[in-house]
């Protein structure tokens, strides 16, 4: 069965490049497109020219009446390091993402937050290209170039990961961060 997985480091303005990664499972994983978006109905087109993905987006999904939510205290804890939904160009980016991730529920979608970053981290990669090689998937030579669309595909490791059972979330009251197990310590995932 054919399974699409999207990562979007989102940006929050319009006017900046919004990584965008489609990771494909048919009988093996490949990275469909990979790219940069900008305006929010170019974002939610993308998503939507595929039948229900699993689609991570690297920015909050929640907010919370105080400065730092239950779940970034506790990824901070762990080790991670997030900012909190409360500064003023995070308010703007978390209000934007909440936006975009419920257009895309209308559509089908299955939608989570992670942290690209604390992906890498927590997989016990040494490199994005470590992580892709691990999981049998060949980068395209944009990833690499562009921290922007690089951060997209983790994001979409963490949106398969999802479906695969080998995330590791992150969860309080007020939110969940969907990181990835430490693949880098077990075998292939692909084979």
């Amino acid at each position: 069965m054919r399974r699409i997985y999207i990562g979007l480091d989102l940006a929050a303005k319009p006017s900046r490049c919004t990584g965008f990664v489609a990771i494909e499972h048919k009988q093996k994983l490949d990275v469909v497109e990979a790219m940069c978006l900008s305006l929010d109905d170019e974002i939610v087109y993308a998503v939507t020219r595929f039948e229900n993905p699993v689609v991570a987006i690297d920015a909050p999904l929640t907010t919370s009446d105080k400065p730092l939510r239950s779940v970034d205290r506790k990824m901070i804890l762990l080790g991670y390091r997030v900012l909190p939904p409360s500064l003023p160009h995070m308010r703007m980016l978390t209000s934007r993402a909440i936006s975009i991730a419920t257009k895309l529920r209308e559509y089908g979608a299955t939608v989570i937050e992670t942290h690209p970053r604390s992906v890498l981290k927590s997989s016990k990669c040494s490199s994005v290209e470590d992580l892709a090689k691990k999981l049998g998937i060949e980068l395209k030579p944009n990833i690499a170039k562009n921290k922007d669309i690089r951060d997209a595909f983790l994001a979409a490791v963490a949106a398969l990961c999802f479906d695969f059972n080998c995330s590791n979330p992150i969860q309080e009251s007020d939110g969940v961060i969907w990181l990835i197990k430490e693949l880098c310590l077990y075998s292939n995932l692909n084979s």
